[in-house]
Parts: structure tokens; sequence; C-alpha cells
């Protein structure tokens, strides 16, 4: 299991939410709920927006923990270097 998928499970379970509540609220199925959950999938950028906002979850943090950022983060970021670059 991920650190991304035990903290997505705990987060579900203090909400008490089910994993079929949890994947319908996500417009997704129990088993990639379950896949997510487990350490299988790693969910997009938006699902992982939609976990973050359905769970109340920090965003810094369920971005980190997937090893993913969001890519208006990485538009700021190269818009950064481009800038101070040289």
């Amino acid at each position: 299991m991920s650190e991304f998928g035990k903290f997505i499970e705990m987060s579900r379970n203090q909400k008490g939410l089910s994993k079929s509540e949890l994947a319908r609220r996500l417009s997704i199925t129990p088993q990639y709920m379950a896949d997510i959950e487990k350490g299988r999938m790693i969910p997009s950028e938006e699902k992982i927006e939609k976990l973050v906002k359905t769970l109340e979850l920090n965003e810094k943090e369920a971005f980190k923990l997937a090893d993913k950022l969001p890519l208006r983060v990485l538009a700021d970021a190269k818009q950064n270097y481009y800038k101070h670059g040289s």
C-alpha cells in the first residue's frame, strides 16, 4: 500500500464514508477507489483535487504523497524559471 493510498483510506474512514460512497462522489468505480487505496493506481490531477475537496484534505500534502504537482504549479515554475534564467 502506498503512502498516498493509506492517507486516502484513513481520511475516508475519518469522514465515515464507504469506498462505494466516495467512489460515487468522485464519479469512479468502487474498484478504482480500492486500487487507489491499495496503491495500485495514482489518480489524475483532477481526481486528486476532487479527493482534496471531498475529504477536506491538505492539497499540498495530498499531491506530495501522490508524487505529483498540479499543472498550475508546474506552469508557474516554468514561467519563473524562464523569467529569471540566463
